[in-house]
């Protein structure tokens, strides 16, 4: 049972500053649902798959072990055996981008829109092109 105490957010804020990074990572992935279900609170079971899938992200673990392979490749201290990882890594990192990249254009698709429209209404920024 929740309490009907009004939570400010700076409650909020105090206490997830208290969590480890995948607990964080976890409640902003509800957060953002919560967010978009208030943005479009007529969600079909169609769109709340794809949100979910969406925000899954990539699993803590890896991000952690590609950002410290990514750290010793920029300061030119990767082994023979860290680089195989790391264009392991990276393989794995573009497959689930690639997915997440389907998935928004399939929600996009449903709400017959663009994926560029669909990224800036729910708050995706688009990646810079180099």
């Amino acid at each position: 049972m929740y309490s009907t105490q009004k939570i400010l957010p700076k409650d909020v804020l105090y206490w997830t500053n208290q969590w480890c990074i995948k607990e964080l990572d976890q409640f902003i992935k509800q957060v953002i649902l919560i967010s978009a279900q208030k943005k479009s609170p007529s969600f079909s079971n169609q769109e709340t798959d794809l949100f979910l899938k969406i925000n899954n992200g990539i699993p803590f673990e890896l991000q952690q072990k590609y950002n410290r392979l990514i750290n010793k490749r920029d300061k030119s201290e990767l082994t023979k055996n860290e680089y195989k990882e790391l264009l392991r890594i990276t393989d794995k990192v573009e497959q689930l981008e690639a997915k997440r990249i389907k998935y928004l254009s399939q929600l996009a698709k449903l709400r017959k829109t663009t994926l560029s429209n669909l990224m800036r209404d729910i708050g995706i920024k688009e990646p810079e092109i180099i």
